[in-house]
């Protein structure tokens, strides 16, 4: 059956594979190799470290303490949406704060075990995804943009002019404007593929899904606005951030804006994180 059109596609008019349809025939899995305690004991190295991206020299400015929640997910899941138009108010940086951390932090910075997990599942605990946020109607944040330092829950601040003006030249959508933070999310992409190959870009967009999604649902908990957005110039991305496009690239987008006077939709806050 390989590269050979199906009825429906026949039906669509289609005469060859797309390159997304070339691409998956590319990278299936045909065979599984015979695995033995031998083999798994001498896993290399790197398919269990833990690599962290981070821009020393660079100010950080260290976010709110994480605080501890429940909630009920019921509503969070029946009222999430995609909101394309936000208010003007600034969003608290606390939510700002809770949302980031929630969706892509460290689990051991609230449950002060030894542990690299996160909030999100990632193939093979690779975790390739690094966030950018472009903060534009953060309380307390100057404009700007910055890179989300996993390992201290702060923001490096990436000495760049004319974020905003620049940053809308990548997309078509100008109700993107009235955001108070765009996600700029980019795979480093060999922090996956050294183990999973060319597979490995299946893992790492799956892994994005799973991100996304935690944004929204933490987004409808606090009363603000989240769309996740496919529509860019990746290389106009790529250059801003001074990423190369290959070993790193954008993949996603997500923006956060208020949605009226009042951010939070009171979760009951339980306590801060034990000391």
């Amino acid at each position: 059956m390989k590269n050979e059109i199906s009825i429906e596609s026949q039906i669509l008019g289609l005469t060859q594979l797309s390159k997304s349809q070339q691409f998956n025939e590319a990278t299936k899995i045909s065979f599984f190799a015979h695995k033995n305690k031998a083999n798994i004991n001498k896993m290399p190295k790197e398919w269990k470290t833990i690599y962290y991206k981070g821009y020393i020299r660079l100010k950080q400015t260290l976010l709110p303490e994480p605080t501890r929640f429940t909630y009920n997910l019921y509503k969070s899941l029946v009222k999430r949406t995609s909101t394309r138009g936000f208010s003007s108010h600034k969003m608290q940086l606390k939510d700002f704060s809770q949302i980031l951390y929630y969706a892509a932090g460290l689990k051991r910075l609230v449950t002060k075990e030894n542990s690299y997990l996160r909030f999100y599942p990632s193939a093979g605990a690779r975790y390739p995804l690094e966030i950018y946020p472009v903060v534009l109607n953060i309380e307390s944040l100057k404009s700007g943009l910055y890179h989300y330092h996993i390992k201290s829950h702060s923001l490096e601040n990436l000495p760049i002019s004319n974020i905003k003006a620049n940053i809308m030249k990548q997309f078509n959508q100008k109700w993107i404007q009235t955001s108070a933070v765009i996600l700029l999310i980019t795979a480093i992409f060999q922090r996956t593929e050294m183990k999973y190959k060319n597979r490995g870009l299946r893992h790492i967009y799956t892994e994005y899904g799973h991100l996304a999604q935690n944004l929204y649902l933490l987004s409808t908990m606090y009363n603000i606005g989240c769309c996740s957005i496919g529509g860019f110039l990746d290389d106009g991305i790529n250059k801003i951030l001074d990423t190369n496009g290959e070993d790193e690239s954008v993949i996603g987008v997500v923006t956060l804006g208020s949605l009226g006077h009042s951010t939070v939709n009171n979760p009951v806050l339980s306590c801060l994180l034990p000391t």
